[in-house]
């Protein structure tokens, strides 16, 4: 009984009183931790479910199937959680115990494949990773087409360059949703090749028809260098004019701009060399970049026997007049990081406050900010941390810019300042450099909007995290949670309910346990008490983990039989729930009000 209301808790409670249990018995047992680790799996709670899938590995081999499946699923917990070792072995289990041919062997081999790949095991890996694309085993197609990228990838690092290019082809034909990396690496493996048209050709395929992947910004820079091995200089500057111009954040628009104030010194174009070289040390201050254009820019007026104008524009900059490095300056900040990457923190500490006494405005402050923010942070102390990364998000663009708006808004929302949260989350998606990163912008500008009740963010907030390609189902869960929560206190049920809709398909997790409730609870308000009572007796045999929401169906269900005129079928709901609901909520006060009406 317990299991069929996936109450496992209570199933495996039952079955621990039992001192002799038989076959029956240990089969079911292992069925109920089988399914207590994916169902925090699915919650990412990946500790907890690796606990409950040993548990149901040291039951026996009583259900060979589920034995498979807790070792594949314990694998792929470890694999998210870094144990790479343990994953590598529970993966192994998993092959051995399932059968040939089968979606969970291939599920098992394209694992494997990845703990391997991430391990450097390429051997291993190839292996695993051909077993999946056998046209003889029972992958889904993006799974196959993945196969053939990693299987390219490897052969690329052996220099196999026909074979990895043949297997970004079956990639692309066979999961067209991955084609635009398939398409980028065989262009890049065209450029290892000297066939520097051929490239330009298959990045351009990749831009006209991908223009949304994550690989413009790249495809855009590549198309530059082949363009320079052509000695097309001219054209090389349109692309990375195009990329500084549209990705103004990407680390390639960084590497671009400094290129492109290096092919007008080549041709010869000084003007223009010198407007490329300013705009990079303006653009990215603090940059790697930055600093050689200065150095570049420097040479090109002392040929031109201009100094006094350099001088006047060096003035501009952070720095003044001194942002050309001092030796003082650059020796003092190199001893200072030396003393930090031998991890001798406190005498670091120590050697950076020095540096920004003597330099104040030098040209590695932003650095030294940082790594004191940086050990602030390590040390607990929030509010000097928040300080030095004060400074360093005074200046975007920077090298450490995204690093410290991620822990800023992290220690924001831990002081319950959640509008700064927002705030400081809200800058970072605009110039996050991955998807992931602008996922996990995304997702904490949401909570912190959620937090701060502002509930206008909160709609900007979900909609944009919702459009996110590579999104996780916890990240769409929260999103349309907190969308549907905003438009049902706005009044907009309706709109509210297409979420719940959403959310109510798996009622495992919290979202659509409450979901389900509120989408019966929204039938019942608008009249429609037949199709309320669907939903609820629906929501009761699914079941679900979140007791309260449950509990909150059933104190539904006996109003719709009130409305009805069935009242003692109402009675006996709320009489049943009374007795068996023992949590401090305000599930007592429902009931206790409804009994009452139906009393009188």
């Amino acid at each position: 009984t317990y299991m069929n209301s996936r109450s496992y808790d209570a199933a495996l409670a039952s079955i621990d009183k039992i001192r002799r249990p038989d076959r029956r018995i240990l089969e079911a047992k292992q069925r109920i931790l089988y399914r207590m680790g994916t169902q925090a799996f699915v919650n990412a709670a990946y500790p907890q479910a690796m606990t409950h899938f040993s548990r149901a590995i040291a039951v026996g081999n009583y259900d060979r199937e589920v034995l498979a499946a807790s070792y594949y699923w314990r694998a792929d917990a470890g694999y998210r959680m870094g144990n790479l070792r343990e994953a590598r072995a529970d993966a192994a289990k998993a092959q051995q115990l399932s059968a040939v041919h089968t979606e969970e062997r291939a599920q098992a081999d394209y694992l494997m494949g990845y703990i391997a790949f991430r391990e450097n095991d390429y051997p291993v890996a190839e292996n695993a990773f051909a077993r999946v694309v056998n046209e003889n085993a029972r992958p889904t197609d993006e799974m196959r087409g993945d196969a053939w990228n990693r299987l390219g990838d490897i052969r690329f690092s052996r220099r196999e360059f026909a074979e990895a290019e043949e297997a970004y082809r079956r990639a692309q034909n066979i999961a067209p949703q991955l084609a635009d990396y398939a398409l980028y690496q065989q262009a890049f493996v065209r450029g290892l090749q000297h066939q520097y048209a051929e490239k330009i050709a298959l990045l351009n395929k990749l831009l006209t028809d991908y223009p949304q992947s994550n690989y413009i910004d790249d495809a855009l820079y590549e198309q530059g260098r082949a363009f320079v091995q052509l000695e097309d200089n001219a054209n090389a500057i349109k692309r990375y004019t195009l990329l500084v111009e549209r990705y103004p954040q990407s680390p390639m628009a960084r590497r671009a701009a400094g290129e492109i104030g290096l092919l007008h010194y080549q041709d010869d174009h000084t003007a223009e060399a010198i407007t490329a070289y300013k705009r990079v040390i303006t653009d990215y201050p603090g940059s790697e970049e930055a600093r050689t254009a200065q150095r570049d820019l420097k040479t090109i007026y002392i040929e031109l026997n201009r100094v006094d104008e350099y001088a006047e524009f060096a003035s501009t900059l952070q720095g003044g007049a001194n942002f050309d490095v001092t030796e003082r300056d650059s020796l003092t900040y190199v001893a200072a990081e030396k003393v930090y990457m031998r991890g001798e923190r406190e005498e670091a500490y120590r050697s950076f406050e020095k540096y920004l006494q003597t330099f104040p405005e030098g040209a590695f402050s932003l650095d030294a900010h940082y790594h004191l923010g940086r050990m602030d942070y390590d040390s607990g102390n929030r509010s000097q941390a928040t300080a030095h990364f004060d400074h360093v998000l005074a200046f975007p663009n920077n090298t450490y810019s995204e690093d410290a708006m991620s822990l800023s808004a992290q220690m924001a929302y831990t002081d319950r300042d959640y509008a700064r949260a927002a705030g400081i989350y809200a800058r970072w998606k605009e110039v996050a450099t991955t998807a992931e990163r602008r996922v996990e912008a995304k997702a904490g500008w949401l909570r912190s909007s959620v937090a701060a009740k502002a509930e206008a963010d909160v709609l900007l907030a979900a909609a944009e995290l919702l459009a996110e390609p590579k999104l996780t189902q916890d990240d769409a869960n929260m999103a349309r949670q907190a969308r549907a929560s905003v438009l049902h206190a706005q009044g907009k049920t309706e709109a509210a309910a297409a979420d719940w809709q959403i959310l109510a398909a798996d009622t495992r997790n919290v979202y659509g346990a409450e979901a389900k409730y509120r989408l019966s609870q929204w039938y019942f308000d608008n009249g429609q008490t037949g199709q309320a009572e669907k939903e609820v007796l629906d929501f009761i045999d699914q079941s679900t983990p979140h007791a309260y929401w449950l509990a909150r169906g059933f104190i539904l269900l006996a109003d719709i039989y009130t409305r009805a005129g069935r009242t003692v079928d109402a009675r006996q709901y709320l009489l049943s729930l009374q007795q068996n609901y023992d949590a401090d909520d305000d599930i007592a006060g429902m009931i206790a009000e409804r009994l009452a009406r139906l009393t009188q």
